[in-house]
């Protein structure tokens, strides 16, 4: 049965939040297709290909991947990361392999649109199962392949990944409240030049008291004192 589908970054993050694999995962292995190469990319249609021959060539029960990246950058669920894939063998069964619809034996990664896509991918691998980039491993580490290509190395590769996970993930800002300076632990951002931060915190230490009692009609009340 046809599993693939294609998702956002925020979507795969939302999903890779639901799931509960009792197998363990300890390693991230990084593939790219060869065949197809990214000139004959044809979107969620190439996807299904792949699934098609490794199902009815390889004789495999889904997709041997469990995720796949386009070119433009698109991101493809393909089998359950519950499950087990069938992408390198004899580390299958506690690892995620994420591929690269792209040749990068002659593709090269500097003109691929997809390359950073795929690095926030593995980023959010290693963060939900608490790995470090050393869990980043290269197909060609465990069999007689080129795989991911030769215009990859792993080192980069793995600090790139890092630089994607940082820029996930930066520090967020504190609240400081002047003139007494003091510092309210919160969740604050910068989003389009717009601060934006948890209002229950810092109304109090305002001396306010928040109630949210009505925010099914879209209404909260922030009030003086315990009011």
């Amino acid at each position: 049965m046809a599993t693939e589908r294609q998702v956002s970054m925020a979507q795969f993050r939302a999903d890779l939040d639901t799931i509960n694999p009792t197998r363990g995962i300890s390693e991230i292995v990084v593939h790219h297709t060869w065949s197809p190469d990214a000139a004959a990319y044809r979107g969620l249609e190439t996807v299904r290909a792949v699934r098609r021959y490794h199902v009815e060539v390889r004789g495999w029960s889904d997709n041997g991947y469990h995720v796949m990246i386009g070119p433009s950058g698109a991101i493809f669920l393909c089998r359950p990361i519950e499950q087990p894939g069938a992408h390198t063998a004899g580390r299958n069964a506690h690892s995620v392999g994420v591929s690269f619809i792209a040749n990068f034996d002659r593709d090269e990664p500097g003109s691929y649109a997809g390359l950073r896509a795929g690095q926030e991918v593995v980023a959010a691998l290693l963060e939900r199962f608490e790995l470090d980039a050393n869990a980043i491993r290269f197909h060609r580490e465990f069999a007689n392949k080129t795989c991911p290509g030769l215009k990859l190395g792993l080192a980069e590769f793995r600090r790139q990944v890092e630089a994607a996970g940082s820029r996930a993930n930066p520090a967020r800002p504190k609240v400081v409240l002047l003139p007494g300076g003091e510092v309210i632990e919160c969740h604050a951002a910068v989003e389009d030049g717009v601060t934006r931060v948890d209002l229950r915190p810092v109304a109090e230490a305002l001396g306010w008291a928040v109630h949210d009692r009505l925010k099914e009609q879209g209404k909260v009340y922030v009030v003086k004192g315990e009011g």
